[in-house]
């Protein structure tokens, strides 16, 4: 809760600050949004951060050292690129140092072998699927509640999905239905390093492997991991730069071919999540994931094949990047 209100009451001061010092977004021939609109709200989410981070230790329960010390530099990294542009190799050797370290901490070797993969890997699907309204604050809402009420986690674990939680959801009011304001590498980054910490805690217990941590912390994240690599799979079987902006994530394609407003697709996204991670609190039904990430991959095609809904207006106001 401190997390969510202490970043929907910053949140409009950032937005001014953004304005003023033209931090815009300038629509392209491939984005969601026609209008320029600030770029780096994930400020108020470190703000929220902060806040929740203090709060939480003032009970005895907030995140841990590497969650406050990746969230801050990955998230410093993500607003540097937004004010001057940085290669991949800088950005990406960041996430791999970080990555190192705090996997080293979680699981020795292992764990650092592990924490290189995992948090590139995520902190850039938040990046590129942050392309239409709501769908990064929601997704971080979904997947921060879900390990936030996961009876199994350390409470430190679930201390981290809340804060990641709070952070989306005071973030959603100034990004639906109509964006005023856009999270910014500086919000993907800072969200998705928080969630890529606690999926590598989460994924060793006593320095070791732990399988059933591993499903509870990246069941919620399946569908953002599923439609990040099978499209990047795509673009790089056909010889297509994977980096370049375009419109074949499926929920572009469910926006842009099918109709749907960015809240719809952005809820479907969510309350797909959300499944995920409650197939993902037993090992039984865990088998559920991969049908329900298989149909939500598959559903731009179905609708478009089989449904009635016009493609959406070039002329959309909406906000959203591409």
């Amino acid at each position: 809760m401190v997390s969510a209100l202490s970043t929907a009451v910053v949140a409009p001061r950032v937005r001014s600050w953004l304005r003023r010092r033209q931090s815009l977004d300038h629509p392209n021939g491939r984005s969601s949004h026609t209008v320029p609109t600030p770029r780096g709200g994930g400020l108020a989410c470190a703000a929220g951060a902060l806040a929740g981070s203090l709060a939480g230790r003032r009970f005895g329960n907030g995140p841990s050292a590497e969650w406050i010390g990746a969230s801050a530099a990955l998230g410093a990294v993500g607003r540097l690129d937004d004010m001057v542009g940085l290669g991949p190799l800088p950005r990406l050797g960041a996430q791999a140092v970080a990555g190192v370290l705090v996997g080293a901490r979680a699981g020795g070797l292992a764990g650092a072998a592990f924490g290189i993969v995992a948090l590139p890997a995520i902190i850039n699907a938040f990046n590129f699927m942050d392309g239409i309204n709501g769908i990064s604050g929601g997704t971080a809402a979904a997947w921060g509640l879900s390990v936030a009420t996961h009876p199994t986690l350390s409470p430190q674990l679930r201390a981290q999905g809340a804060l990641s939680a709070g952070m989306g959801l005071g973030f959603l009011p100034y990004n639906v239905p109509k964006a005023s304001m856009f999270l910014g590498d500086v919000g993907s980054y800072l969200l998705g390093s928080g969630i890529a910490v606690t999926v590598v805690g989460g994924s060793f217990r006593e320095m070791k492997p732990d399988p059933r941590g591993a499903l509870s912390v990246l069941a919620p994240l399946a569908l953002y991991l599923a439609d990040t690599g099978s499209t990047i799979l795509r673009r790089a079987l056909r010889g297509e730069s994977v980096t370049e902006a375009h419109r074949e994530h499926a929920y572009q394609q469910l926006v842009h071919e099918t109709g749907w407003p960015h809240w719809v697709v952005s809820g479907f996204v969510a309350g797909v999540s959300v499944a995920c991670g409650m197939a993902g609190r037993s090992s039984y039904s865990a088998a559920a994931i991969a049908p329900i990430v298989a149909g939500y991959l598959a559903a731009p095609g179905l609708l478009k094949r089989f449904g009635s809904l016009e493609p959406e207006s070039a002329q959309s106001s909406v906000g959203g990047r591409a």
